[in-house]
Parts: C-alpha cells; sequence; structure tokens
C-alpha cells in the first residue's frame, strides 16, 4: 500500500497526486517521508506545504540528509523548516545548525540559534558575542551563569538586558552590578525587585530615592512589596523622593496598613493637598482601624468638600471611626 501511494505522487493528475497525499499520511509511516521531498520544490503551494507537514511529522535521528537538502535549500523557509527539525538528530545536527546560524536571511539565523542552544549549552559564549540582540537574549534566557549576566547587564541593547534581569529573577540570583539600575520601565521594576533587599540591607537609601521618582505601575508594586518590613519613612532622601515623585499613587500605596505615628504626617499632607486621587486612596485605607485626633479632624473637614466622592467616603470613614470608638 505504501509504495502504491508513493508511486501516485508522481502521477500526472494532479487529483491522483493530492489523494496518494492525503493517503499517505492516513497510513502514518515515516518511510512515506522521502516521496515527500521533490514536493519541497513542487510549483503547486498545496504540496509544498504538505511536504513541510510530512517533515514535521516524521523526521526522525536517521533522517540527516533529508535536513541537509533542507539546509541547502534556495527557499527560506526551508532553511527555517532545517532548523525547526535539526534538534532531532541529537548532536549530530550541530554542524548542521552551526552552517545554518551564519545563513544570509536574520530569521534563519535566529531559528538556527534557538536550536542550536536547545541542545548545546556550550554554543552559549559563541552567542553572546553574535550582533544581532536577538540571539543575545536566547543566549541569556538559556544561561545559568552569574558571570555573564554581569556582563549582559551592561549589554548595548535593552531586550538583553531586561533578559539577563528576568532570567536572574528567576533563578533568584543577584549581584552587586545591580545597584546600578538599567534604564527602562519594564527591566528597572525587575531589577528593582531583584536588588532593593540588598540595598535595603545596606541601606543605600540614595539608590531607593532614585527608584522612587518616576515609577510605572510595576515597579510602585515592587517598591510596596519590598519597602513594607521597613521604615522607609525615617529616610529622610527616599520620603522627599517619593513627595516629589511623578507618581501621585507611590505615597498613598507605601501608606497603605502602616499604623506608625511617624506616617500619619505624611497621610496629612495628602489630605490636605488638591490631589483627590491619593486622598480617596488614603482615606479608602483607613476604614476599619480608629486613626489619631489630626488624622480624622482633617477627614471631617473633608466632609465639607466640594466634590462629592471626597464628601461621601470622609463621611463613610467619619461614620466608621464613631462605631469603632463607642461614639
Amino acid at each position: 500500500m505504501l509504495r502504491i501511494e508513493l508511486d501516485r505522487l508522481k502521477h500526472k493528475d494532479v487529483r491522483q497526486r493530492r489523494r496518494a497525499v492525503r493517503r499517505l499520511f492516513d497510513i502514518d509511516d515515516a518511510k512515506a517521508l522521502v516521496g515527500f521531498i521533490p514536493l519541497l520544490d513542487d510549483s503547486d503551494s498545496w504540496f509544498r506545504e504538505k511536504a513541510i507537514e510530512a517533515f514535521r511529522r516524521w523526521i526522525s535521528a536517521d533522517d540527516k540528509n533529508f535536513v541537509v537538502t533542507l539546509t541547502v535549500h534556495n527557499d527560506v523557509t526551508m532553511r527555517l523548516l532545517a532548523a525547526e527539525v535539526a534538534p532531532r538528530l541529537g548532536v549530530s545536527s550541530l554542524a548542521i545548525l552551526e552552517t545554518l546560524c551564519h545563513d544570509d536571511d536574520i530569521t534563519v539565523c535566529r531559528a538556527s540559534w534557538r536550536s542550536r542552544l536547545q541542545i548545546d549549552i556550550g554554543s552559549i559564549p559563541a552567542a553572546i558575542d553574535e550582533d544581532d540582540y536577538a540571539i543575545r537574549r536566547m543566549a541569556v534566557e538559556r544561561s545559568g551563569d552569574l558571570k555573564l549576566f554581569e556582563k549582559t547587564l551592561n549589554d548595548s541593547h535593552i531586550r538583553v538586558r531586561e533578559a539577563t534581569i528576568k532570567r536572574m529573577e528567576m533563578l533568584s540570583m543577584s549581584v552587586e552590578s545591580l545597584n546600578v539600575i538599567p534604564d527602562g520601565a519594564e527591566i528597572s521594576a525587575a531589577a528593582a525587585n531583584l536588588c532593593l533587599p540588598s540595598l535595603i540591607d545596606s541601606n543605600d537609601t540614595s539608590t531607593i530615592a532614585k527608584l522612587c521618582k518616576s515609577p510605572d505601575a510595576e515597579m510602585r508594586n515592587v517598591l510596596a512589596k519590598r519597602l513594607k518590613s521597613t521604615e522607609w519613612f525615617n529616610w529622610p532622601d527616599v520620603v522627599a523622593s517619593i513627595q516629589s515623585s511623578e507618581d501621585n499613587l507611590l505615597l498613598p500605596r507605601l501608606l497603605r496598613s502602616r499604623q506608625e505615628p511617624a506616617v500619619d504626617s505624611l497621610r496629612l499632607t495628602i489630605l490636605n493637598s488638591s490631589d483627590s486621587l491619593a486622598k480617596t486612596r488614603v482615606i479608602e485605607d483607613l476604614h476599619g482601624r480608629i486613626v489619631s485626633e489630626e488624622v480624622l479632624a482633617a477627614v471631617t473637614s473633608l466632609q465639607e468638600s466640594n466634590e462629592v466622592i471626597i464628601s461621601q467616603i470622609a463621611m463613610s470613614l467619619c461614620n466608621d471611626q464613631s462605631v469603632l470608638r463607642g461614639d
């Protein structure tokens, strides 16, 4: 049956050829792969696509010659296919992939490096020296080498630096060079999450203050998580940075659930400001616990606010305080 269908692949009638392709896939015998090689160059895209599907389905460690055929093909799509299936050959694919890593087409290069790094972590240093940032990023994502990370933290491309931080975070690593926070909101947040414990332990408040200048939402969450167990409100440079921060929600977020008397002055600063959203966040957080007389006085005055939301939430808190105090 297999031989009959393979012979039918050469039939002049396209309908017979298509029927043969479907039958061979139904039979699902890897020996049929040889019959699909000529279809890689067929003028009909349907047959070319089926040939690609056959390679993806049946290629195995014994089919090195078939992969080599793809490697030298003029069509980029076929060379991409070679890069994709080559790892199935095991270590014997390394020579093939090394050749494809120097392909004239960048997409083939990247696909080849991706496959090469899957089966040969020893090629990571070579990948790190590549000009293409995407290849360097792939190498970082496969590495666990701290010394390499110290190098890639200073890579010229932000995506490589970003990948380094995320990889180190995944591996629970940290290095002193993280005291220099890379630029870029996302990478800075990941870097901060990784290095803030050491910054706190070393009392490096100046660096912490820099992180508070203009955080995005992700950075805000990181700062809140890491500073929660500290008395950051006793660090003058950090407090000054938070108060002048471009993120008006950073201070309310850091004040959340803090009950130390020292933080009341910061709450009062917000309650006496014109920042409606920040005031709302602070007042919401105060529900469910007794507040100081100073804070209660400020909230009481806000019941007369022209802003309906502020007035209502202030009234709610005052009622809450009456219940808690047994008035």
